[in-house]
């Protein structure tokens, strides 16, 4: 606490502290500042300035949506991660959980693609219409998407399918914790 207050000259540890619990709870999410602010009491350039401290002391990361238009990859909304599912599950839980979440789960699988793979290949990918992929992974000169699923009976391929057909792409993986393998893409996160 002494650290943060002194080393970042932050104010109100309490607002910072209750920022973190909401963050954690919603590591993998859309990131909204506006409401991170009006719940908080936080304004938002020192919401700004809290979330560049937390990305460069290397406790979360925000990534941003595929694109292939630059211009329309920097202002979309990012997501927001948190490097480390322990510190994570503390910050929310305040303990580790016996069970793994869905959130904790996507959380542990950036954290893999982080380490093997670097943050800045690292991105997901969203439609106005809600069609999502969890992680697209940027490799050379090809992409690859990633859809993470707790249970592998929950996947359903329409994202997946509309973006392979959009950006004609072949190849796609599937990480899952529990079921049975049915495709070649389906892997468990070890196999990352």
């Amino acid at each position: 606490k002494k650290d943060i207050r002194d080393l970042a000259l932050i104010r109100d540890i309490h607002k910072f502290n209750q920022l973190l619990e909401i963050l954690a709870s919603q590591s993998g999410q859309l990131l909204n500042v506006a409401e991170l602010s009006n719940t908080c009491g936080l304004a938002k350039q020192t919401i700004e300035h809290y979330l560049f401290l937390l990305e460069a002391t290397y406790i979360l990361k925000r990534i941003v949506p595929y694109s292939k238009n630059l211009r329309s990859e920097l202002f979309k909304t990012p997501k927001v991660f948190f490097y480390d599912t322990g510190l994570m599950q503390m910050f929310w839980f305040k303990g580790l959980q016996k069970e793994i979440l869905g959130s904790v789960f996507e959380t542990s699988v950036f954290s893999e693609l982080v380490k093997k793979y670097g943050v800045e290949n690292i991105s997901f990918w969203r439609t106005t219409d809600k069609k999502e992929i969890d992680f697209i992974l940027r490799q050379k000169e090809t992409v690859l998407p990633i859809e993470v699923k707790l249970q592998l009976a929950q996947f359903q391929p329409t994202a997946i399918h509309y973006f392979s057909k959009k950006y004609s792409i072949k190849k796609y993986k599937v990480v899952y914790l529990k079921g049975e393998p049915k495709h070649d893409c389906d892997i468990v996160p070890w196999q990352l």
